[in-house]
């Protein structure tokens, strides 16, 4: 069993100044120092100095926090019920530095039930729950719809692949139109775990994307302008860009045999260079651009040192 460690008395003092519900305070520490305790202190002694538990409002980032900090309050105000009157005034006076009256003990006794009692309990909630109790409060002056429901992820993930089964079902049942045409074109250029992560990616940042289109006057003149960004013309294809890449390649197409032979001749590393330039023969239009890349490029696409060897470039 390992015992439980003694808090210094010149980090208690602290504790207990940060705890004044007099004093305005700025707590910085590290994780497990005992911020959420102090915080639960200072709502402890506003409710001993008769502030009603309604009037008392805590706010944290995350939910955990916030579960914390309500066990925490909850537990201590249980535990005064039980106590012996010396045993409370210590604990009080640990809290305060001051010694209680006894009008002051019988409060503190009745504080667990006051603050269950309070119509919407003690109010330790999220800075999203809150932010969202106020919206749903003043629904009109925000501009919200009235009575909206806010999703939690494991909804909004399941709404997401609803609509995009929709979706997905529509294109595919009229190839020719344009949800049609452009599955087509998803499907042909990446995989499904891309084309699911840079959809997630979109509905992100859906926002930015939807003013950004109507700000180019539609999607059709976001597309161009989209062209533009790139370098390309709004026309051009894949198979156009790829046809105009290889005929103006450093190392013509018409080559290739000829250097995969010459290749065949020289050292290991020279050898697989030849196989690239074989297989580069025999690819197809879509399959040629990066085996032709892998001539210059290694796996991790930095620029090999050389192309071939010494005796091979003599």
């Amino acid at each position: 069993m390992t015992a439980a460690r003694e808090i210094p008395s010149h980090v208690l003092e602290r504790q207990r100044e940060a705890s004044d519900p007099t004093l305005s305070a700025w707590v910085s520490a590290n994780a497990g120092s005992g911020k959420t305790y102090v915080l639960a202190q200072r709502v402890i002694r506003l409710l001993l100095a008769g502030t009603p538990p309604a009037k008392i409002l805590c706010i944290t980032f995350t939910k955990a926090a916030a579960a914390n900090m309500a066990t925490s309050v909850f537990d201590r105000l249980a535990q005064w019920t039980a106590l012996a009157d010396a045993e409370l005034d210590a604990a009080i006076h640990a809290m305060t530095k001051a010694w209680p009256s006894p009008a002051l003990r019988a409060a503190a006794r009745r504080l667990f039930a006051q603050a269950l009692e309070t119509p919407g309990g003690l109010k330790v909630q999220t800075i999203h729950a809150f932010c969202t109790r106020l919206l749903q409060q003043f629904p009109f002056e925000a501009n919200v719809p009235a009575r909206f429901a806010v999703l939690d992820e494991a909804a909004q993930s399941q709404l997401i692949e609803a609509l995009t089964l929709d979706v997905l079902l529509e294109a595919a049942a009229d190839p020719a139109g344009a949800l049609g045409r452009a599955l087509a074109a998803v499907i042909a250029s990446t995989s499904d775990q891309v084309f699911r992560d840079v959809l997630a990616e979109a509905i992100r940042k859906r926002a930015d994307l939807l003013a950004w289109i109507d700000h180019s006057g539609g999607i059709e003149a976001a597309g161009r302008q989209l062209s533009f960004m790139l370098g390309i013309g709004p026309e051009e294809t894949a198979r156009s860009i790829d046809t105009k890449f290889f005929s103006e390649a450093f190392i013509p197409t018409s080559e290739w045999p000829a250097i995969s032979t010459a290749l065949a001749r020289g050292s290991a590393t020279d050898a697989e260079q030849s196989k690239r330039f074989a297989r580069l023969v025999q690819a197809s239009d879509d399959e040629r651009l990066p085996i032709y890349l892998s001539v210059f490029c290694g796996n991790d696409g930095a620029r090999r040192a050389r192309v071939v060897t010494k005796a091979i470039r003599d």
